[in-house]
């Protein structure tokens, strides 16, 4: 094969291992698999909770910068006197250098009332999810 023709192939085959790189080194930063979990460690997913239990919501990471603020906002949808545009709690977490999956773990002093609720994933100030759950 003379210069001319593999200079070509070889710009290729570099593009690709260029490629094949970045995506092993992270990719596009973002959240993923949002879930409602039974407890802080994010292995069983549930979509409703008692109304004496904690709930926890688990998310995943992907080449998010180290400091990247996280917010998760609580809303009960379905509430007698609670409005379902405001937040009755907000929950902040920095990412710290390597953590690849995040919870937030909402508690109550008294029992959850009954009814639906949802909470919506930030990541600097940009809403990135949200995952609705109930209490039944």
């Amino acid at each position: 094969m003379n210069g001319k023709k593999a200079l070509p192939v070889l710009f290729a085959v570099l593009a690709l291992v260029v490629s094949t790189l970045a995506c092993d080194f992270g990719g596009e930063p973002g959240v993923s698999n949002i879930r409602m979990t039974s407890d802080d460690t994010g292995e069983t997913t549930v979509t409703g909770y008692s109304p004496s239990e904690d709930f926890y919501v688990y998310f995943d990471v992907t080449a998010v910068d180290v400091g990247t603020l996280f917010e998760g906002h609580w809303y009960a949808l379905d509430i007698e006197d609670q409005d379902p545009n405001t937040a009755f709690s907000t929950i902040e977490y920095n990412l710290e250098e390597g953590v690849g999956s995040v919870y937030f773990q909402l508690f109550n002093d008294t029992e959850w009332p009954v009814g639906t609720y949802r909470v919506d994933i930030y990541m600097d100030g940009a809403k990135v999810g949200e995952q609705s759950y109930s209490v039944q």
